[in-house]
């Protein structure tokens, strides 16, 4: 399935899954509020289970960066440009996007909690509740220019070392104690970068060892996929006795790497029929401008719909209609002019399998 060094096309798998997943979480969410915040067993599910969306976009972020520098090397001015273009202005629009609409829908005021807090709510993509992703890949662009340096398998593998226990470290013991002001604001966030160091890593990992891991994956789809199942029932057990679960939990660290694994290795089978593979292909082109979009469509769908409509029964066809309204948004967006501007959609690139 993967074709030459400048392009995977299992890529566009695992950003159409992390995509579809993120999407169940956020209309789950919304049938938690409109059924008296409250879930049944069904829509917990859905949206506990989802939460390995967010650290797979995390990796694949990584991971893009790491194989490109790794084969094509690194270029600091272009790499700006580029990553200024693409994530840094759609954050900046996303975020002054969301502010105004929720002013003018709500009569929320983000100056109320004061200039300095509104600058670390604006930072750390506080603007509306996803954007908080956008600013820890804008955070990991920062550190990515000397991370690239990093060019041996060895050293990756220290490397995946070092980031786990970081990670491990700012989730599972690391304290603000009495810290204040601003730095006790920036450390607590949610998008702090050290709470999702990892699967950037990993990402990187994955790059430098994509040859070995992808045959590996394609070899052991069977131990794969029962590890996956058991992934899932450890993810139910987590939540029924924890309570509800962040997508950046410890366990993660080893479910996001099989799960990864696994959507790799059955790549080849998902896109084996033509509407399957155009499907994943269009949503995994469309992730990021989906991403940034869809709680605009789900916002504006729930204002209009009928409170009859919330029953878990119409939850697929609930989700399908965001999905739909979500892309229609995004195809309106792009005749717009400059609207590489407002929403990143990498070309499509024709698929030839090698031999």
């Amino acid at each position: 399935m993967s074709n030459s060094r400048g392009h995977i096309s299992e890529i566009h798998v695992l950003r159409a899954i992390a995509c579809l997943l993120v999407l169940f979480v956020h209309v789950s969410a919304t049938f938690y509020y409109q059924q008296g915040q409250q879930f049944n067993d069904l829509t917990y599910f859905i949206n506990q289970i989802s939460r390995f969306g967010t650290p797979i976009f995390a990796l694949i972020s990584g991971f893009l960066l790491f194989y490109q520098a790794r084969f094509k090397g690194f270029n600091l001015s272009r790499f700006v440009s580029s990553r200024f273009t693409k994530i840094g202005i759609p954050f900046l629009f996303w975020s002054i996007f969301y502010l105004l609409f929720m002013y003018v829908a709500e009569g929320v005021n983000p100056l109320d909690v004061g200039e300095k807090q509104f600058l670390v709510n604006f930072s750390f993509g506080n603007s509306f509740y996803h954007l908080y992703f956008m600013s820890i890949v804008f955070q990991f662009y920062l550190v990515f220019p000397l991370l690239q340096l990093v060019r041996s398998k060895k050293s990756w593998a220290i490397l995946l070392g070092i980031a786990i226990g970081v990670n491990v470290y700012f989730l599972e013991i690391f304290s603000l104690g009495e810290m204040e002001g601003i730095w006790g604001d920036i450390l607590g966030q949610r998008a702090f970068l050290p709470n999702w160091i990892y699967f950037f890593i990993f990402g990187g990992f994955l790059a430098y060892y994509w040859e070995p891991l992808s045959s590996f994956a394609k070899r052991s789809k069977v131990l794969l996929g029962v590890s996956v199942i058991l992934i899932t029932l450890v993810a139910v057990w987590e939540y029924t006795v924890m309570g509800s679960i962040a997508s950046n939990r410890v366990t993660n660290m080893i479910n996001i790497p099989i799960i990864t694994l696994f959507i790799i290795g059955v790549g080849s089978n998902i896109t084996r029929l033509k509407w399957t593979n155009l499907f994943m292909t269009k949503i995994g082109t469309l992730s990021m401008a989906i991403y940034l979009s869809h709680p605009f469509v789900l916002y504006c769908f729930q204002e209009i719909a009928p409170p009859s409509i919330w029953k878990t029964i119409h939850f697929p066809a609930i989700y399908l209609i965001i999905l739909l309204g979500t892309i229609l948004t995004v195809k309106i967006i792009q005749l717009l002019p400059w609207n590489q501007y407002i929403l990143t959609v990498p070309k499509i690139k024709t698929l030839q399998h090698s031999k």
